[in-house]
């Protein structure tokens, strides 16, 4: 028996470091467990907001929002929830009220960078808002005539997007996370059978 409580004697130090060392381990592991599981379910929300005919037909279009709330966060007003901020549809619609083609490539692009400004915290889910960003530019590009006509709607686009210090500071951040990725194959436009 006392070699027994000489062996405890012996081993309880070093197996005390252990247990505290596995503790310690586990304790460091949670924050970037829970990043994974955060990132994994932003990287499928913004896989699986897609544009829809609705939304390109204006049939859930929103009531003009509050002047005051459209430019208080970056996020600003979406009452209709579709992804794109309130005042960016609205001007897109009234800019092209008999296009819905390029209607429907410049809602694709402002969704996507709505993504950006709103979900991007790290590469992984920059480099799949990226992506998307990818998608929309090249849905603007398919219903545009000229290369030139598609960079100046992707302009246009971008200029309702970022409209206040704030969002353009959120894509400044968001460039942080920049990395490289691979281009989807596949078409561009969510929207494949557009109304003309």
């Amino acid at each position: 028996m006392q070699w027994l409580h000489r062996a405890w004697r012996i081993i309880r130090w070093p197996l005390g470091i252990l247990v505290v060392l596995y503790i310690g381990v586990a304790i460091f592991s949670i924050p970037h467990a829970l990043e994974k599981m955060k990132t994994e379910e932003v990287v499928a929300r913004i896989h699986s907001q897609k544009l829809t005919i609705e939304n390109v037909n204006g049939e859930h279009l929103p009531p003009p929002p509050d002047p005051v709330q459209v430019d208080a966060t970056v996020e600003g007003v979406d009452a209709n929830q579709n992804g794109i901020r309130d005042d960016v549809e609205l001007a897109i619609f009234e800019k092209y009220p008999n296009d819905a083609k390029i209607r429907a490539a410049e809602l694709q692009y402002a969704m996507a960078l709505q993504m950006e400004f709103t979900q991007v915290f790290n590469e992984e889910t920059w480099m799949v808002s990226a992506q998307q960003e990818g998608r929309g530019f090249g849905c603007i590009y398919d219903n545009s005539e000229t290369g030139t006509s598609a960079t100046s709607r992707r302009i246009e686009v971008e200029r309702l997007m970022l409209n206040t210090d704030l969002r353009k500071e959120r894509s400044e951040q968001v460039g942080q996370y920049a990395t490289s990725f691979k281009v989807l194959s596949g078409t561009d436009c969510d929207v494949l059978d557009q109304p003309k």
